[in-house]
């Protein structure tokens, strides 16, 4: 081949690599072109990934995040809020203007070359610029708790137990601590959902009345007059029903007849002084032992004096309902009027040479608890007279009253029970401090039927007034 055909097909070839190269770099540039019209890989803008996208398409992605609703949870109850409730907007031109700059940073050669070399952008996050209105949701959290919050509530009684179903507790919407966590959720692409705070209060602690509703319900159907007195040691809370009418004494007065005797001693008792103390207390409620105390109360054989003693002694306590006019079983007629032996609207036809009220005794047995704790009033009264331990050896003395019938069986076997029973053929009751697992309270119970009260009827209902009582003291537990 001569030469100048050697030259015209390399001319030829270069031609053609010439046209070829050309043809391969308008084919880069094309596909560049269309590179270039989209966001850099990598590039998120709010959170949201729109690397590879266009415009219009970045626009669609980002503004479909971020008007998904947000997932409320009120204790665990879902309630869905749509962004434009509060007003939500986002800034989408001024953050798609920084997404179009970082796209156009590179100049255009600069940047062909990159993809020719399959260099990647750098791409600086755009931060979301976005607001709502707290004011609206303020208004929505207000809606909510006011459909959903609940007040808590005390125990409620339960006639056909006696016992009282447990109180609720109370859920109220914070609604201060709630909303920073919302506009989290509202200004987050992916976690888009808010565990409300619901601040619990427990149940109210129940209040006296509602035992006294449960007694009153239970004692309805009783024909005669009844009379109930409750104090809480705790608290010093007190519950009445009937609690001031006048009741014969009975031998539930013999508990005045012992603090006497304590506050008379001039030290800790005999051997035979205790017996005597003993089985006036109880269950023997010895009446003729209760007359030899009344003599050592007088200092000498003289039961009238010492009955004056300690009636004017619960007088100077303040329990002026309270009196033993003559010692038991005696034929002399004597009496004292009093508040609650001169009501005309209720009577008991109370014996009356041996008178008290369910409050008397319920405040003395009060007075005695105190000062087996180091205070109360026979400190200020008595001023030295009754020692603390000898209060601590009257509840001893009165806890081993053991009849297994009326306060004694409204109570779990085995609690501890200081209290004096009596009776008459016309009324029937019981006076102590029962000492619980949850707390110690004072019950004071009589019942009076004209004429002749029965046994059968009375027992149940007494044990069943206590049993509701305890059962107020120590709720079960939720």
């Amino acid at each position: 081949m001569s030469r100048r055909g050697a030259t015209a097909w390399v001319e030829l070839g270069a031609i053609i690599l010439i046209v070829i190269g050309a043809a391969i770099l308008a084919i880069q540039l094309n596909s560049y072109s269309g590179f270039r019209e989209r966001f850099p890989a990598g590039l998120t803008v709010a959170g949201v990934g729109i690397g590879g996208s266009t415009q219009e398409e970045g626009s669609r992605q980002i503004a479909a995040v971020y008007s998904s609703g947000v997932d409320l949870y009120y204790q665990g109850e879902h309630i869905p809020l749509d962004p434009a409730d509060v007003e939500f907007t986002i800034e989408l031109d001024a953050l798609l203007q920084q997404a179009i700059e970082q796209r156009n940073a590179q100049s255009f050669w600069v940047g062909f070359w990159d993809f020719l070399w399959d260099r990647p952008v750098e791409v600086t996050p755009v931060e979301l610029q976005a607001s709502f209105s707290q004011r609206r949701l303020q208004a929505i959290l207000a809606t909510i708790a006011a459909a959903r919050d609940t007040p808590p509530q005390p125990p409620v009684p339960v006639p056909a137990t006696l016992g009282f179903q447990p109180g609720e507790r109370g859920y109220q919407l914070d609604i201060e601590a709630s909303q920073p966590l919302i506009g989290t959720a509202l200004l987050s692409p992916t976690d888009r959902h808010a565990t409300l705070v619901v601040n619990q209060s427990p149940p109210l602690a129940p209040e006296l009345d509602i035992l006294g509703r449960l007694i009153e319900t239970r004692l309805s159907d009783f024909d005669g007059i009844y009379s109930v007195f409750v104090i809480d040691l705790e608290s010093g809370e007190t519950l009445g029903i009937n609690h001031d009418v006048a009741f014969s004494g009975m031998s539930i007065v013999k508990i005045p007849i012992m603090v006497e005797t304590f506050r008379t001693l001039d030290g800790p008792p005999t051997i035979e002084e205790m017996k005597l103390i003993t089985e006036t207390l109880g269950q023997e409620s010895g009446n003729y032992t209760a007359n030899i105390l009344l003599d050592v109360i007088a200092g000498e054989d003289n039961g009238m004096l010492g009955a004056e003693m300690v009636t004017q002694s619960m007088w100077h306590l303040g329990l002026g309902n309270t009196f033993i006019a003559v010692p038991y079983e005696e034929d002399l007629v004597r009496t004292y009027a009093t508040e609650a032996n001169q009501r005309t609207d209720i009577t008991t036809q109370p014996d009356s040479k041996i008178q008290t009220t369910a409050e008397d005794m319920g405040l003395l047995l009060e007075m005695i608890y105190q000062c087996a704790a180091g205070g109360g009033a026979f400190i200020a009264a008595f001023q030295g007279e009754i020692t603390t331990e000898e209060c601590q050896l009257m509840l001893e003395t009165m806890n081993q009253n053991r009849i297994g019938s009326l306060i004694e069986a409204g109570v779990p076997e085995g609690t501890s029970v200081a209290h004096k029973h009596g009776w008459t053929a016309e009324a029937h009751g019981d006076a102590g401090i029962v000492f619980g697992p949850a707390g110690d309270y004072v019950l004071v119970e009589f019942l009076y039927s004209p004429g002749w009260l029965e046994w059968a009827i009375s027992s149940p209902l007494l044990a069943d007034v206590s049993r509701a009582t305890y059962n107020y003291f120590n709720p079960v537990s939720e």
